[in-house]
């Protein structure tokens, strides 16, 4: 048995990692305790990996026994425990004309195959019947084609994985916290097989919630299909634990209004009250409801006309007021549209006007739009022409990633890769972050190839650009499957995180501590946000892998030096935490913008050619470029 931190993913043949040895590993070594720390208000989460030898282990019971305060405080800490799902990762994520190119990176950003191919993990499935955001019980009928692993079984010469949560509540003593990990087996002799001290030190500090802002698409009707759970809405009755879930890990839930009664259904999400006990919630952000909400997502109010504009008013007159920003969501990646326009021109005389924007997503100038709100697509963002959006009152936020402007949504994709769009978000100017989609089983784009098990198939996503991926739009899985996926059902109530959600959520606890520290030591924190992201969004070279490490060892000595500089005792609210690294992402922009009014901007050479036939070349090569990333920008089709 060994531990591994929050940053790496540990594949099912990588028997000899180097992590097993402690090499590169900031939380173990052999024969020393495992070491964690954290900031109340945080979930801190480590790895328990089992290696088989040269025979099959069965039985595997992964315990972590109740975490003692040294001065008998009586804190508790949740702890939750998820078994580790291999998914076999052949084929990559690739455009079938251009197979190094896809939607999540430019080819010379492509991951190596080396890396990330072979039998890797991602679905959680939970071990304590938590973790799945709501404790309801699984449909009837609906009992699991597909067996449980747990108690774990690891084949000769394979690894077996554990994911564990802690929760530290904000009120929790600081100080240290022992516990043990404990691994026993009914196949070994002695029951136990091996055990390992656990430590982990509450720092006395309050993590903010959200010090960045997230929010995601979910579709609860076609997870009703999946899930087999649906109510008279048509909706998936797990519609609670999907907010539950993603609100565990700092995202905002988005889903799909055009009706009063929707929002009706989803009250207490709105209002935050499901995020209480009296829910069965239990965890970050307790009582705090969403920030964002679209009315008519994708474009699905339709037409500004009089009947589309009653239905907004009457949509608009239900969202309770401390939801910040509510907006018509026009369109979907057509910037010539005119309705994005002409909605706006509607709203004006409407007494909606001044509670709700409209906007749209648009990989162009967002200065040049005319609406309230532009959602570029990260690989499109640029800081210029945001802020010259942002002076004549737009708001510009950015979608999705693509590597190397920001993390990806890929599993065939190193897992700092989302960990690092929160630590982007809090270095850059962008505004709030959209993902388009976590629970995309179904793939019903144009050009799709229709629903997959995606514990069995991690490739789920197809277009008629010949794009194909691996885990876009899928941070989520179903904990039950009806119809013909029941036999890869695990018969679970709600749905399932993924290792990709946990590093998501990990970068944004990350902001936390960056907000936390800046207030105190600017120029010091500064520093350790460019060492970690040298450069993304339009800072980055498209033509390089990206800047950030591959390995989460780098992030986990970031976040050690940024604790250290928290003063004791700090608490912050979200919006200082905002305005404090509102302000690190402008010191920024002002150290690149005095780095190129000295010296250009490097990563935009300009290489004169002989000849016309080599100018041409080049005219053609940009305007290929542009296509290439206007293709990636795009999801829902």
């Amino acid at each position: 048995m060994w531990v591994a931190g929050e940053g790496v993913r540990v594949r099912r043949d990588e028997v000899a990692s180097p992590l097993s040895r402690g090499e590169g590993n900031p939380v173990w070594r052999p024969g020393a305790p495992v070491k964690l720390a954290a900031l109340r208000g945080e979930v801190v989460a480590f790895q328990v990996v089992v290696t088989a030898g040269e025979e099959p282990l069965t039985g595997l019971e992964i315990a972590v026994g109740p975490l003692a305060h040294e001065g008998g405080a009586p804190t508790r800490l949740d702890v939750e425990r998820f078994v580790q799902h291999y998914v076999e990762v052949r084929a990559r994520s690739r455009n079938e004309e251009r197979p190094p190119e896809s939607l999540g990176w430019t080819p010379g950003a492509r991951p190596a195959d080396d890396e990330v191919q072979g039998w890797v993990p991602d679905a959680l499935i939970p071990v304590d019947g938590s973790g799945t955001g709501g404790e309801k019980a699984a449909p009837p009928g609906a009992a699991g084609g597909r067996a449980l692993p747990w108690p774990l079984a690891v084949a000769p010469r394979q690894n077996g994985a554990a994911w564990v949560d802690v929760t530290v509540p904000e009120d929790a003593a600081a100080g240290m916290y022992r516990g043990v990990v404990r691994v026993g087996a009914a196949s070994a002799a002695s029951g136990e097989l091996s055990r390992i001290d656990l430590e982990l030190t509450v720092v006395d500090a309050v993590l903010p919630y959200r010090p960045v802002s997230f929010f995601a698409f979910y579709e609860p009707y076609q997870m009703g299909n999946r899930l087999g759970d649906k109510t008279a809405s048509g909706a998936t009755a797990s519609e609670p634990a999907v907010w539950q879930l993603l609100h565990r890990h700092h995202v905002d839930a988005l889903p799909p209004l055009t009706r009063p009664e929707e929002i009706a259904r989803m009250r207490a999400a709105l209002d935050g009250t499901l995020f209480t006990e009296a829910h069965g919630y239990r965890g970050p952000g307790a009582g705090v409801g969403p920030e964002v909400l679209a009315l008519g997502t994708y474009g699905d109010l339709g037409n500004p006309t009089p009947e589309a504009l009653a239905r907004a008013e009457a949509l608009a007159a239900q969202v309770p007021a401390a939801i910040k920003d509510v907006f018509v969501y026009a369109i979907d990646e057509q910037c010539d549209s005119p309705r994005g326009p002409a909605w706006r021109k509607l709203l004006r005389g409407s007494p909606i006007a001044g509670r709700v924007k409209v906007g749209h997503t648009c990989h162009r100038d967002p200065s040049r739009q005319d609406v309230d709100l532009v959602m570029v697509p990260a690989n499109r963002f640029e800081v210029a022409t945001a802020r010259a959006a942002r002076a004549q009152g737009t708001e510009v936020w950015v979608y999705n990633g693509t590597l190397p402007q920001a993390g990806t949504f890929m599993i065939d994709a190193p897992i700092t890769s989302l960990m690092a769009d929160g630590w982007i978000a809090a270095s850059y100017p962008v505004g709030r972050w959209f993902l388009w989609e976590v629970g995309f089983w179904h793939d019903g784009n144009r050009g799709g190839k229709g629903p997959i098990d995606p514990f069995a198939q991690p490739e789920n996503f197809h277009n008629n650009d010949g794009d194909a991926c691996l885990g876009d739009g899928m941070l989520l899985y179903p904990g039950t499957q009806v119809g013909k996926f029941a036999e890869g059902s695990f018969g679970l109530p709600g749905v399932l995180p993924s290792l990709r959600l946990k590093a998501l959520r990990r970068g944004i606890q990350d902001a936390g501590y960056a907000a936390l520290a800046r207030a105190a030591r600017a120029s010091e924190v500064d520093a350790i946000l460019a060492k970690v992201i040298p450069a993304a969004l339009d800072d980055a070279d498209v033509e390089r892998p990206a800047t950030w490490s591959r390995e989460g060892a780098a992030f986990a000595a970031a976040r050690d030096a940024l604790r250290a500089m928290i003063p004791a005792g700090a608490v912050m609210d979200q919006a200082t935490a905002r305005q404090v690294l509102a302000d690190a992402a402008a010191a920024r922009v002002a150290r690149r913008s005095g780095a190129e009014g000295s010296q250009g901007k490097g990563k935009l050479r300009v290489v004169w050619l002989v000849g016309a036939v080599a100018a041409s070349l080049v005219v053609l090569a940009a305007v290929l470029a542009v296509v290439a990333q206007v293709r990636r920008a795009r999801r829902k089709a």
